[in-house]
C-alpha cells in the first residue's frame, strides 16, 4: 500500500493516524492474520454492470460467477458509518462502470464528511452537462478516464461498444469546465492500458493529453483476465494474454523468451492489513481481484 504525501495533510486525523499505527503493528511485528483496526483504504463497488464489453473483463463478458446489480445507498451509508472515521481514501469503482449508479454523487457526498479521498475510474461514455457539474461539485478528488488507445480503430479492439472521439469529447468537457469555475479538483488522469493494436499511438497520446489538459497521463501494462488472474501461475497468465500483448517486451509485466509473468519486485502483499474490497450487494471480497462470489464473506 503506496500512502502519499497527501495521507498525512489534508485528509488525516487523529483517529486515522492512531488506525494506521495499528495496521502497520500488526502488519510488521505481530503478523496478525485477525485484525484489531479498520482499513486504512476501502474500495467499494457501485455495481458490477457496465456500457462497454472489455475482452478480459468479467462483467464485460457476463461472467455468472457473480450475480449482476447496482449498490444501494442504506447499504453504502452503512459501511461508510462504520469505516468511514479511518478511511484515508475511498476507490468508488471496481468491476463496473460507476456512473451508472444513480446514487453515486450521493454516495461521494456522504464519503466526503468522513475526510476521505474520494476515486472513480470511468469509461466516460456515460456523460452528459447534469453529471459533469457533478463531478466537480460533489467533491470527487480524483477520476481515472479508461480509454485503451488514440483511435476508434484501437479502441475498439479491447473496449468493445467504446466511442473514442465521444469519450475524448467528454473528458475534454469535464476538464473545459473545471477550469470554468477555477475549479483545483477533480485530478483527470488518463488511463491507457498498453497491447499490441495500441502500442504505436503512445506519443499520439502525449500530444492529446498535453493538448486538452489531462493531469496526469498514465500507460498501465496489459493484464490477463481480471477474472480468473489471482488463480493462474505466471505460465497461465502469459498464455493467457499472449494474443494481446504489445510486441516491445518493454511495455509488457511479461517475460517474452521465458512465457511467464516476470517477477515481481516484492513476493507479499501487505493489502490485507490495510485495504478492504466491498461488493454491490455489501459482500466483502478477501481481494479486489477475486471475482466468484463464491469467495466472499
Amino acid at each position: 500500500m503506496k500512502l502519499k504525501r497527501w495521507i498525512f495533510t489534508e485528509y488525516s486525523t487523529v483517529r486515522k493516524s492512531y488506525n494506521l499505527f495499528l495496521a502497520n503493528l500488526q502488519w510488521r511485528l505481530l503478523k496478525n492474520s485477525r485484525l484489531f483496526s479498520y482499513p486504512a483504504m476501502l474500495t467499494i463497488c457501485p455495481g458490477n454492470v457496465c456500457n462497454l464489453s472489455c475482452a478480459l473483463c468479467p462483467t464485460g463478458r457476463h461472467d455468472k460467477r457473480r450475480r449482476p446489480g447496482l449498490m444501494e445507498y442504506r447499504i453504502f451509508n452503512s459501511i461508510i458509518d462504520e469505516c468511514g472515521p479511518y478511511i484515508y481514501e475511498l476507490s468508488l469503482y471496481n468491476w463496473g462502470e460507476p456512473l451508472l449508479n444513480s446514487d453515486l454523487f450521493k454516495m461521494v457526498r456522504y464519503a466526503k464528511q468522513f475526510k476521505a479521498r474520494v476515486v472513480i475510474s470511468t469509461n466516460l461514455k456515460q456523460f452528459n452537462d447534469d453529471i459533469c457539474s457533478e463531478i466537480i461539485e460533489s467533491g470527487i478528488d480524483d477520476v481515472v478516464v479508461s480509454l485503451d488507445g488514440a483511435s476508434q480503430e484501437s479502441v475498439a479492439k479491447y473496449q468493445i461498444g467504446n466511442d473514442y472521439e465521444k469519450v475524448l469529447a467528454n473528458m475534454k468537457a469535464l476538464i473545459n469546465r473545471k477550469r470554468r469555475l477555477n475549479a483545483k479538483k477533480p485530478s483527470v488522469s488518463w488511463r491507457f492500458l498498453v497491447n499490441r493494436f495500441n502500442e504505436h499511438e503512445t506519443d499520439k497520446a502525449r500530444a492529446i493529453s498535453r493538448e486538452i489538459g489531462v493531469d496526469v497521463l498514465k500507460f498501465n501494462k496489459f493484464r490477463c483476465d481480471m477474472g480468473n488472474e489471482l488463480f493462474l501461475d505466471s505460465r497461465e497468465q502469459f498464455a493467457n494474454v499472449r494474443d494481446w500483448l504489445p510486441k516491445d517486451e518493454a511495455l509488457s509485466m511479461y517475460d517474452y523468451s521465458q512465457k511467464k509473468k516476470k517477477k515481481d519486485k516484492s513476493n507479499h502483499c501487505k493489502w490485507l492489513w490495510f485495504e478492504s474490497s466491498i461488493n454491490w450487494n455489501g459482500y466483502l471480497s478477501p481481494c479486489c481481484a477475486v471475482w466468484n462470489e463464491l469467495y466472499d464473506f
